[in-house]
């Protein structure tokens, strides 16, 4: 089977773990935990971590054959906000349209959730991801704070107007 866009499961944890990994690996920056750290935690923390990513306040899409991840997009409702969380696609898919598909899909469910706007963080210094967010619609609203590992980065407050479903 082929690569497809579809909602994470929870019996999937290891693909999550080996996608984390791979995401800590290349962008250090952009996510709020160090390799080093996320790669010593035991298969039950990656059970938990997989289970509490699929509560319902959440929808968790991946790009995904039958045994791997190659990205994803995490959207959670906190209160009146919609955000997307771990946004990640393998360098290899990277402007190939998947990244579309699954903000489409995390759209399409905050809309559902009566959600009209859409909020993430973003590292300054991940320039390729401002640029794809820009591109979809979204703008800062001026609001920066302090990257959590990282203090002299930080994380760029942007928004955009979710598409109705």
């Amino acid at each position: 089977m082929g690569l497809e866009v579809r909602e994470a499961r929870i019996d999937e944890w290891q693909q999550y773990k080996s996608l984390r990994l791979a995401m800590l690996s290349d962008a250090p920056r952009a996510f709020g935990h160090a390799l080093d750290e996320v790669r010593a935690q035991p298969d039950k923390w990656w059970q938990v971590r997989t289970s509490s990513q699929l509560m319902p306040d959440s929808g968790w899409f991946v790009v995904a054959d039958d045994d791997e991840w190659f990205g994803q997009m995490l959207t959670r409702s906190y209160g009146e906000r919609a955000y997307l969380l771990e946004v990640y696609l393998s360098p290899t898919l990277r402007g190939s349209g998947w990244a579309n598909q699954l903000l489409a899909e995390a759209e399409q469910w905050a809309s559902a959730r009566g959600h009209r706007r859409l909020w993430l963080d973003v590292n300054e210094q991940q320039v390729a991801a401002r640029r794809f967010y820009e591109r979809e619609g979204f703008v800062a609203t001026g609001e920066r704070q302090p990257h959590e590992l990282f203090p002299e980065d930080y994380e760029l407050e942007m928004v955009k107007e979710v598409r109705s479903s």
